[in-house]
């Protein structure tokens, strides 16, 4: 089926029921715990291919799974503006960076954000004036690292942790972001040849244990409490950086 053995479609279906679980608690992760699992069995380009259509279909379910889904809308427009004129203009630019560089930066500032939340007193919310002007900044940063990396979250993840979110309108907020992001990016795959007459019948069918694991993961959420969701994010954060570490030294 699609060319691939048995073993390995019980090994995609594992892989998008583990990551969903995971942005089922958290908002986020399904990407980077997906295709972590998916380059030991398929070529990179295949793994990312796979898992596109899944971020679009869970961020927009986290997105409107609220009574009030505008709510998100009304409040952070401008980082959500900013973010998708960066995304788009990045792609756009022929830039040349060492990766490396970009992923030892990155990965440095949010293993230093991350740690430091975990092991201090929990501090209290930005202003609405710090808000105004820093989420569009995090717009803006997120966009252009994910317009020539495909990686826009740390960013915007540190600007939301600042807000202390309470974890329901955490998810919500992520996924509206998250999905306004993977829009233009689903396109571009589209338009490179990423997203083809294999891997794009898989990346459909990939939604079903993609939103299995999310179903899964929200059952967690409803038993976390408020402190034991923020500990959880910062650690997850955490892991990403140090995982950007490792991409930049081993790269």
């Amino acid at each position: 089926m699609f060319g691939l053995e048995i073993s390995t479609l019980a090994i995609i279906f594992a892989a998008l029921c583990m990551g969903g679980i995971a942005k089922g608690v958290t908002g986020i992760g399904l990407p980077i715990i997906s295709i972590a699992i998916l380059v030991n069995f398929l070529s990179p380009t295949l793994s990312i291919a796979i898992v596109v259509i899944p971020i679009l279909v869970t961020n927009f379910w986290q997105a409107v799974r609220s009574r009030d889904v505008l709510a998100p809308v009304k409040r952070f427009w401008p980082t959500i503006l900013c973010f998708m004129g960066s995304l788009i203009l990045a792609t756009r630019l022929l830039i040349e960076l060492n990766n490396q560089v970009l992923f030892a930066i990155l990965g440095g500032s949010v293993v230093i954000f991350s740690a430091s939340s975990l092991f201090k007193p929990r501090a209290q919310a930005i202003s609405p004036q710090t808000e105004r002007w820093l989420g569009p900044m995090a717009g803006i940063a997120g966009g252009f690292l994910g317009g020539i990396s495909t990686i826009w979250g740390p960013p915007l993840m540190m600007f939301l942790m600042t807000l202390n979110l309470k974890k329901d309108d955490w998810v919500r907020t992520v996924g509206l972001i998250w999905f306004t992001g993977a829009l233009p990016l689903t396109f571009s795959f589209w338009a490179n040849g990423m997203l083809n007459e294999q891997s794009l019948p898989l990346s459909v069918l990939a939604c079903i244990p993609g939103m299995l694991g999310i179903l899964i993961g929200e059952k967690i959420r409803g038993r976390i409490n408020q402190e034991n969701f923020r500990k959880v994010m910062l650690i997850l954060l955490f892991l990403i950086g140090v995982n950007l570490m490792r991409r930049a030294i081993f790269a």
